[in-house]
């Protein structure tokens, strides 16, 4: 049977916390089709037919890394700066783009700039859902893309000011999106990812993050908010002791409580009904190694700690980008099982999805 999707107005209800009729779920943007073989784009054509997201997202066109001088779509236009011309040696993949103040230094002041640019490029017609923007990095994910992840960690000391001159320009580059999202209605939320967390804890102390990157998060969905939408952050690993700030600075939405870098009782305990949860189907162990039974098991574990029936505030989804390594076994387990459990019974007693509709 058929999965009637959530309404755009059903969708807001799950965010802000006011019941609907069944748990949610919305894949996003963790899913590329064309990077699945030619069987599983198949069946996965025929899973969202039978099984359409709560929720459709698209990505905003992204600017160019590198271009050249004159180029104005672009995150630096300075002359042959891609470290890839020329390289001879490897390098971390952290810092394959890796370049330095001196020519960071050299960017015009004003780009990216979207100035003629359909940021809507290949986007479908609205079909009553819920729609989310994808605006990719944050600023401390464009630090890392500027500079690398150890000379971004080293520069938080060495040199804040130029730290808050990269916030800075991010920061231009949300407000051009969301007031062209918010001037076209063409979107209900934006969402970006920062990944904060390690498996272990995160990259910053609590303090460090309150100084650097809660000002930029505070004014984005404060920004975002008196244009009437939603604010999604992805921040990949444990980032138990920072959720406190993501918290105060207004987002609505956190992607994707980790499994084995969190723990989701201990989130749900704490945190449960402050903001709503995009809970990530664990993607490091079950649903590429696991059975079908593991996914079933899973799931059942995910519904049972995040999903309130009356005070929702949860859509469950994949933890990040599903590669080609999952078997589609395992993605039909977890997309049929979400709609077919009940929360707190036995897999047995799961029966037909199709009786919640």
């Amino acid at each position: 049977m058929k999965i009637t999707p959530f309404t755009r107005q059903e969708m807001i209800d799950c965010i802000e916390g006011r019941p609907v009729r069944r748990p949610a779920l919305a894949i996003g943007t963790w899913i590329h089709p064309d990077l699945l073989s030619e069987d599983k784009q198949q069946r996965y054509a025929r899973l969202m037919e039978e099984y359409p997201c709560d929720m459709e997202a698209f990505y905003i066109k992204k600017p160019a890394t590198f271009g050249q001088p004159g180029d104005r779509f672009c995150w630096c236009d300075v002359k042959d700066a891609d470290p890839h011309i020329g390289r001879t040696r490897s390098v971390g993949v952290d810092e394959e783009n890796a370049i330095s103040w001196e020519i960071y230094d050299q960017i015009s002041p004003d780009i990216p700039d979207p100035t003629g640019v359909d940021l809507f490029e290949g986007w479908p017609p609205e079909d009553g859902r819920y729609r989310m923007a994808w605006l990719s990095y944050g600023p401390w994910s464009r630090i890392w893309e500027y500079r690398g992840m150890t000379n971004s960690l080293m520069d938080l000391y060495t040199d804040p000011e130029r730290v808050r001159h990269i916030n800075d320009r991010t920061m231009r580059w949300f407000r051009e999106v969301i007031d062209q999202v918010a001037a076209g209605h063409k979107a209900d939320a934006i969402g970006f990812g920062d990944d904060h967390g390690m498996q272990k804890g995160p990259f910053m102390s609590p303090k460090m993050f309150r100084k650097f990157y809660y000002p930029f998060y505070r004014e984005i969905c404060d920004y975002a908010h008196s244009k009437g939408l939603h604010v999604w952050l992805h921040c990949c690993g444990d980032a138990m002791t920072l959720l406190d700030q993501f918290i105060e600075a207004g987002f609505d939405v956190l992607h994707p409580i980790q499994k084995y870098a969190m723990d989701e009782t201990r989130v749900m305990e704490q945190y449960g009904g402050q903001i709503a949860f995009w809970s990530g189907m664990d993607l490091q162990r079950i649903l590429p190694f696991g059975s079908v039974e593991d996914v079933k098991e899973e799931v059942h574990h995910l519904v049972d700690t995040f999903y309130l029936p009356q005070k929702t505030r949860t859509v469950f989804t994949v933890s990040n980008r599903l590669e080609d390594n999952v078997p589609m076994e395992n993605i039909e387990a977890f997309m049929k099982e979400v709609h077919a459990y009940v929360p707190g019974t036995s897999a047995d007693a799961a029966g037909d999805p199709g009786d919640r509709e």
